[in-house]
């Protein structure tokens, strides 16, 4: 539930979920897999996690589990093992919301794709608390309250599998159990220096070897033999160890759970104890009452160890950054503990480590106190939405790890995995606007709309700063009110930001942060509009209509969130933030702090053919090829925007020449030259076949005049301006036309459209 990651972020080789927040992979279905590095460096400022794009597969169901740990979640136990993330918990099946596998317990998703992967298949019986694995990857250590593993009843609450079948391994035969048949449970697995630690509530433990010795919650066993290590056996009393880690600086093991007795000595909640002998070290045994104590029920559920660091959490909301001898430096309560908790509420549940940056995972949606050791405190955050994160070197609240999690108990387990992406495993439904289904992985990524050359503009300046559209990009996630109470002095409906990223992108999400002075009404009727083009009018109708917008709305009060996350996922390079108070007026004008724009750079621009397809005395037809969006200028200037793959110039000058460009969004350019016709018209009527592709053929006829145009015997249309396209025709079809004049006379051509 809480554990130290050798490794640390390396902010230029970041990945991108398509957070801003949103969650992991085995419900994993919030998540983004196979993301791209970050560009550059990141300065604090600038750093931002992202959930990662929707994937598929992810867990379902939930199992109440024993009266003995009566905490609900899906997840309870993260363990990357080569290329395979192996979750645990209380969950029933594995799903990707179409189909249902029934895999209870313990399954495995791919770190890089969150497929799961259907090749661990161990058969566990009831529920998985906590899982590790030894330094060669060669085993998957797995605790829990489960009776049975693939059968075998020796594998009650402990048992060593296989990490590529799950099977279980016959040559790490440890064996844990209770006197008088009581379920045994594993909370707490850690291995550290050659041992396997095992924490929870057993009485006796057996090695491999077939010694069985008596053993009160807590033991360790070699990785090299999985014998007992009979040196290294302290007595618990009271309750369970839940948590457990070494302290490989000060040759320590660091315990906490339920328990109130270790040694024989009165250490609720929390102890510390010698790696090499188990007695008591030398701390103040009241530690863990003070800190995490609440009535007869009292439990530090969440540890981490770093060189010159402790991080504590448990009971009371409460997490404590310590030095090495327990001298506390700052405590973090997240709403504030209180009766109406029941003496159970929420607590801090999971820490990870990784560098200087510890995440959080707690029972809490609300405010962040921070206390420091003279007793001030200080209000640092609202709405924590059950993750956060704290610098391990200072206690600060780190402002750029902001997930947007909905959920009742918050998560339970946290891993980063080998691409410094964090998987949480948690109860949460939506990551931001992402369906998360039990796992969500979330990897840092760059602010797009932070990056230099990026523009942005309101719709009116009227009662706000000239450079508030930039101050609502510079990722000052803090400021109280960058765009504050835009357009307050000149009513407007909908007030708006426009982005331009200065090229196309592959945007993912749009996330708007409230403003932390007043945040009642700061995230309220959202719409996002995003196109690869610019947009060409502010009626909502009008935009709806254009084939290139796309539109994401939430609207309504969203009971004062601190950050909302909104799905774009499209090719765009326009952005428009706007807010609709036509119905409240403009009191409540713009007042959210923060934009971010999270993805990556689209690939590279791939310029459009261009050719003239068809000319008269005053048009030309132009076609390209791929069909897409372009911008078309004549002469250099702007004539119109196309995405179907053919554009009418007309009104032109017969006999005169005109240069065209096409610029797709990203920014790719293609040049064509083309004359009108300078003939005089015909004396007799003229039929053609101008243009063809696999739907349409371009008719043109000479002289100009009102004729009556037959296709194969039909009559489809009369116009009288030259020209005439039919549609909807068969691929590879020949037709044959006729053209009529009023007074009789006629022409006839054939043609075939492609194939």
């Amino acid at each position: 539930m809480a554990k130290t990651s050798g490794g640390s972020f390396s902010r230029a080789t970041q990945r991108v979920l398509g957070l801003v927040m949103a969650l992991v992979v085995s419900t994993v279905s919030a998540a983004t897999f196979g993301a791209t590095p970050v560009s550059a460096e990141l300065s604090d400022e600038e750093r931002l996690f992202a959930p990662q794009a929707q994937n598929q597969w992810g867990v379902d169901g939930l199992d109440p589990g024993s009266g003995n740990f009566q905490y609900f979640s899906p997840v309870f136990a993260l363990e990357e093992v080569g290329d395979l993330m192996i979750t645990g918990g209380k969950f029933l099946t594995v799903t990707n919301g179409v189909q249902s596998v029934d895999q209870p317990y313990l399954a495995a998703f791919d770190v890089e794709t969150g497929d799961y992967v259907s090749s661990f298949d161990p058969e566990v019986t009831w529920s998985v608390f906590d899982l590790a694995s030894d330094p060669a990857r060669n085993r998957v250590f797995v605790g829990g309250e489960f009776p049975s593993v693939n059968g075998d009843t020796n594998a009650a609450g402990f048992a060593a599998l296989n990490p590529q079948t799950g099977e279980l391994d016959p040559a790490f035969d440890v064996r844990v159990g209770t006197f008088g048949g009581v379920q045994p449970r594993v909370h707490a697995l850690e291995v550290s220096d050659g041992y396997l630690y095992i924490g929870g509530f057993f009485s006796w433990i057996q090695g491999a070897d077939g010694q069985q010795i008596t053993a009160s919650r807590l033991a360790r066993v070699s990785l090299a033999t999985g014998q007992i290590d009979t040196d290294w056996i302290p007595p618990v009393s009271g309750g369970s160890v839940w948590e457990l880690v070494v302290d490989e600086t000060r040759d320590r093991v660091l315990i906490g759970g339920t328990f109130t007795v270790v040694n024989n000595t009165s250490t609720a909640a929390f102890a510390m104890v010698e790696v090499d002998d188990g007695t008591l070290s030398d701390y103040d045994t009241g530690f863990g009452l003070y800190y995490f104590g609440q009535g007869n029920y009292s439990f530090a559920s969440a540890m981490a160890v770093t060189d010159d660091r402790l991080l504590i959490g448990g009971q009371r909301h409460r997490l404590l950054v310590t030095d090495l001898d327990l001298n506390v430096l700052s405590v973090h309560v997240t709403n504030q503990y209180n009766a109406a908790n029941n003496g159970r509420g929420g607590d801090i549940q999971a820490i990870e480590v990784s560098g200087n940056v510890a995440f959080i995972a707690c029972h809490c949606w609300g405010q962040i106190n921070r206390e420091l050791p003279d007793k001030t405190r200080t209000i640092e955050y609202t709405d924590v939405r059950s993750t956060y994160a704290v610098n391990v070197d200072t206690g600060d609240l780190i402002e750029w790890f902001q997930p947007d999690f909905s959920g009742t108990s918050g998560p339970w387990a946290l891993a980063v995995d080998r691409d410094d992406c964090l998987w949480v495993g948690t109860d949460a439904v939506q990551a931001g606007q992402q369906t998360a289904r039990g796992v969500v992985k979330l990897c840092e990524t760059e602010n797009l709309a932070a990056r230099p050359g990026v523009t942005a503009t309101l719709s009116s300046t009227t009662g706000s700063p000239e450079d508030a559209a930039e101050n609502a990009l510079d990722g000052d996630y803090r400021t109280n009110g960058s765009i504050s109470n835009f357009a307050v002095s000149q009513p407007e409906d909908s007030p708006h930001i426009d982005i331009d990223l200065g090229a196309l992108r592959d945007v993912d999400d749009v996330i708007l942060w409230a403003r932390t002075d007043d945040q009642r009404d700061d995230l309220r009727n959202l719409h996002i509009w995003a196109s690869p083009l610019p947009f060409t009018s502010d009626d909502w109708t009008e935009l709806r209509a254009d084939p290139n917008v796309t539109e994401v709305a939430r609207v309504g009060d969203h009971a004062g969130k601190r950050t909302m996350t909104l799905g774009i996922n499209r090719q765009v390079r326009y952005i428009r933030v706007e807010v609709d108070f036509s119905d409240t007026g403009a009191a409540d004008a713009l007042q959210f702090a923060e934009i971010a724009v999270t993805g990556q750079d689209a690939p590279p621009a791939v310029g459009v053919t261009l050719i003239s397809t068809f000319q008269s005395r005053d048009r030309i037809v132009l076609k390209w090829d791929p069909k897409g969006p372009i911008e078309i200028t004549r002469d250099g200037t702007v004539i119109g925007t196309d995405d179907d793959g053919w554009f009418t110039d007309t009104g032109l000058q017969p006999g005169t020449t005109y240069t065209y460009v096409a610029t797709t969004p990203a920014g790719a350019t293609t040049t064509l030259s083309a004359t009108t016709d300078g003939d005089p018209p015909a004396e007799d009527l003229t039929l053609v076949s101008t243009y063809q592709d696999r739907s349409r053929i371009v008719l043109k006829w000479d002289p100009k005049g009102p004729i009556e145009i037959t296709r194969d015997g039909i009559i489809i249309g009369s116009d009288d301006d030259g020209w005439f396209t039919d549609t909807n025709l068969q691929p590879g079809a020949t037709y044959t036309y006729v053209a009529t004049t009023s007074d009789g006379m006629t022409a006839t051509v054939t043609a075939s459209t492609n194939p």
